[in-house]
């Protein structure tokens, strides 16, 4: 059975075989491939809402307006000696994809060692030069 977001009181009138805490990006996946068996039901618990229609997550160009909203659980680390004790944000999402909902599409490549790393590990073409 499968249940969108719903009512906390129906929600938990449900029974599931795997209850899944936490809709980021892992669990969501986590969940997706439960439930590949049409005879299990997967539920997922989100602190969160939903963003499906939000176009502040669904617009690469919008970048940056979800820090410090609901959407973001407002994390911040201890203060770092290296800063001179100043803190920084920690954004993390607080909605249905999790971080990766505030993470604006972005991506870093690896450095170079990390990558020839996992080639030199029997990867082959998972090296820099491949990737690249």
């Amino acid at each position: 059975m499968s249940v969108p977001e719903t009512s906390p009181t129906d929600f938990a009138r449900c029974l599931f075989h795997y209850l899944i805490i936490g809709g980021g990006t892992a669990g969501l996946v986590v969940a997706a491939r439960l439930s590949e068996d049409p005879s299990i039901n997967v539920g997922v618990l989100e602190a969160g809402t939903a963003s499906f229609d939000l176009q502040s997550v669904n617009v690469p160009g919008r970048y940056g307006e979800t820090l410090e909203t609901p959407l973001d659980w407002q994390y911040r680390t201890t203060p770092q000696v290296g800063l001179g004790g100043r803190s920084l944000a920690w954004p993390r999402g607080k909605v249905l994809g999790g971080t990766s909902a505030l993470n604006f599409m972005t991506w870093n490549r690896p450095n170079r060692d990390d990558l020839d790393a996992w080639e030199r590990l029997g990867n082959k073409g998972w090296g820099w030069d491949g990737l690249l």
